[in-house]
């Protein structure tokens, strides 16, 4: 399972593969294989590389969480790939305009379930998309018409390729050399 973990530093990919207690964890570059167990009062025991951790998480809602260890404590948000993508071009846009979506790491387009032109609906799917194995519907973050798809069935995506772009409901169409 792939992650997005913002923090007061900035956001960091975490790469989990859980195998019983043990984790193999991918922060970067950087492999640890971390054991986890339940000590009291819903801390966790951990062991990294040789080192015993005290780790305490609080669930804040939202995807956040608070964390805490002998060092302090961090106010976290955890975010799948798909999540953090929508936010990032919903915050390049400013909120408003059209959605130029791109995919969020290399992968292979299974279906595209839209046509140009169509009218969409928030949450409703616009196309699969296989990426680490796994088959991802991407959905539409707000209603609106398909202005502009950039792929096809069965092509080759890399990370920041064009996937589709979305016109809001009521916005006016820009065309393909509009402003975005």
């Amino acid at each position: 399972m792939e992650l997005i973990v913002k923090h007061a530093d900035g956001d960091t990919k975490v790469k989990i593969d859980r195998r019983g207690a043990e984790y193999q964890l991918q922060i970067g570059d950087q492999s640890y294989v971390i054991l986890s167990a339940e000590a009291a009062n819903g801390v966790r025991s951990l062991l990294v590389d040789g080192g015993q951790y005290e780790v305490s998480v609080r669930s804040l809602g939202e995807d956040r969480y608070e964390v805490t260890t002998t060092a302090g404590a961090a106010t976290v948000q955890v975010q799948d790939p798909l999540t953090q993508l929508a936010e990032v071009a919903h915050e390049k846009q400013g909120g408003t305009g059209r959605q130029r979506v791109a995919a969020y790491m290399p992968g292979r387009v299974v279906s595209v379930l839209v046509a140009e032109g169509e009218a969409v609906t928030a949450g409703q799917g616009l196309l699969v998309l296989e990426a680490m194995k796994m088959e991802n519907e991407i959905q539409a973050e707000q209603a609106g018409v398909i202005a502009k798809l950039h792929v096809t069935p069965g092509q080759a995506v890399d990370r920041g390729d064009p996937l589709f772009e979305l016109e809001p409901a009521g916005q006016p169409d820009r065309g393909a050399g509009g402003q975005v």
